[in-house]
């Protein structure tokens, strides 16, 4: 009896006894603290970016085209400039810009105001917002020559969107808006983005010219002199078609601006 008590005494837990709990209900003091720990932090909201582009619409009229930088996921150069090409695409029509005489010639760096209709106003070329506005990001700020990329390389890129960077070197340069759109209830509201200039696109110009009207003229000149035995009258046929084609590409692309 002896030896079988003191064996007893051995194999006793005095927490258990103290508890009146068997000792695998015994929680740790640390349970609770190393599960908080334990459960993921909630990510800090992403700032979203907008890109304002400035795109003439009509004969006199300039609009406001806001772009989500974000939500489109363009943060390189490549995703950047194919975006701004769609959305061009998409403001012209496919259809058009074939049809059309006029095609992109620049892309500036542009102040403007904004009126609650949408229509800006475009007051100041190749500029960019202050580094003390917190409206705007940019980056280097101050930047180091202004513009920050030269008009003849940006339309390289918006040709050519493959050759850009798959990083974000231009696109940090550009000016972007800050968490919403630009809006304006009252009066006109200052702005910094992209213009979009468009002027007459004088290869087209001349390879229709040159195609329809020099070479067709000179076919039917031919054609009529061989059949009807009268050179004076069918080069003065081909002078007509000549002059009428010309006037007739001229009045189209007037109505088309409109």
């Amino acid at each position: 009896m002896g030896f079988q008590s003191l064996c007893l005494t051995l194999n006793s837990k005095p927490g258990a006894a103290e508890t009146g709990l068997p000792l695998h209900e015994i929680s740790s003091p640390t349970t609770h603290l190393e599960s908080y720990q334990a459960s993921p932090l909630p990510s800090p909201p992403v700032d979203l970016l907008f890109l304002l582009l400035c795109y003439g619409e009509g004969r006199y009229a300039t609009k406001l085209l806001q772009l989500d930088l974000i939500t489109q996921n363009a943060t390189t150069d490549e995703a950047l400039f194919q975006l701004l090409r769609q959305s061009y695409t998409s403001m012209r029509g496919p259809w058009l810009l074939y049809l059309s005489l006029r095609t992109l010639t620049s892309i500036r760096f542009v102040h403007f105001e904004m009126y609650k209709n949408s229509l800006v106003d475009v007051r100041k070329v190749n500029d960019i917002p202050p580094p003390e506005n917190l409206e705007y990001r940019y980056a280097p700020a101050p930047p180091e020559i202004i513009p920050p990329i030269g008009e003849r390389h940006l339309l390289h890129l918006f040709q050519n969107p493959d050759c850009a960077d798959k990083e974000s070197v231009c696109a940090d340069r550009f000016p972007k808006k800050l968490r919403e759109v630009l809006k304006c209830s009252s009066g006109a509201k200052p702005g910094w983005g992209l213009q979009l200039v468009e002027d007459w696109d004088w290869q087209k110009i001349w390879l229709i010219g040159f195609v329809f009207f020099g070479l067709g003229s000179f076919l039917i000149g031919m054609m009529w002199a061989v059949y009807n035995h009268s050179v004076q009258d069918a080069f003065a046929i081909a002078s007509y078609v000549v002059a009428f084609g010309a006037v007739s590409v001229g009045t189209l692309q007037t109505l088309l601006v409109l």
